[in-house]
């Protein structure tokens, strides 16, 4: 039997925050096995500001936090318009920036991702509140198909409804092993009665 990945076309919502290490980790085999499979992506909010609303956050996290949720509002605002391969862009010129690169989160960190992903004219939105309903409608789209004990990056197949957390990896595969991984996590999503996978992390993130 030929696999989904081969056959099947669907689409896939990546729900994020693009200030996770992990997450970011994860999106890199996200994009080069979807980049293979046949499936449509959709990038879509799962801020870590909402998720932790009413806790106290450390200093040293609150600008990456305040800066990745402004990026959201470019990435949402973006999704909105259809616009899912400027958003991936934007995303893969801001992770790249922020974790191999090291660069401090900020207004140079979001106008260079902007302008090397060909989105400038979508950088505005940052600071655009009106953009913090496209957030909250994101958020509470994942929420309730993952839990509140989980949270970004969660993966949704689209013809199901079925979402699951994750999945980590790390660091990323490619080719044949980040196909396969892709194969078992739609299988997954597509049976309902699915519900969690977990093994404890034996090391930090390795952004190679």
């Amino acid at each position: 039997m030929a696999s989904h990945t081969d056959t099947d076309t669907d689409t896939i919502s990546f729900f994020f925050d693009p200030g996770c290490p992990w997450t970011w980790i994860t999106s890199r085999w996200f994009v080069d096995a979807m980049s293979r499979s046949g499936h449509e992506v959709i990038w879509r909010a799962f801020s870590l500001t909402l998720i932790n609303a009413g806790n106290e956050i450390p200093e040293q996290f609150r600008e990456g936090m305040r800066a990745s949720h402004r990026a959201l509002r470019v990435v949402e605002s973006l999704t909105a318009e259809s616009r899912h391969t400027d958003a991936g862009a934007f995303y893969t010129e801001y992770g790249t920036r922020a974790f191999v690169d090291a660069q401090a989160p900020g207004d140079d960190l979001l106008a260079a991702a902007g302008l090397a992903a060909g989105v400038s004219d979508a950088l505005e939105r940052a600071n655009d509140v009106a953009n913090e309903a496209l957030i909250q409608a994101a958020f509470d789209e994942i929420r309730p198909l993952v839990g509140s004990d989980v949270g970004s990056p969660s993966l949704r197949l689209d013809s199901t409804g079925n979402a699951i957390f994750g999945p980590i990896v790390n660091p990323a595969p490619h080719g044949d092993s980040a196909d396969a991984i892709l194969g078992a996590v739609v299988t997954l999503l597509e049976v309902p009665e699915f519900f969690e996978l977990k093994r404890s992390r034996t090391a930090g993130p390795d952004f190679t």
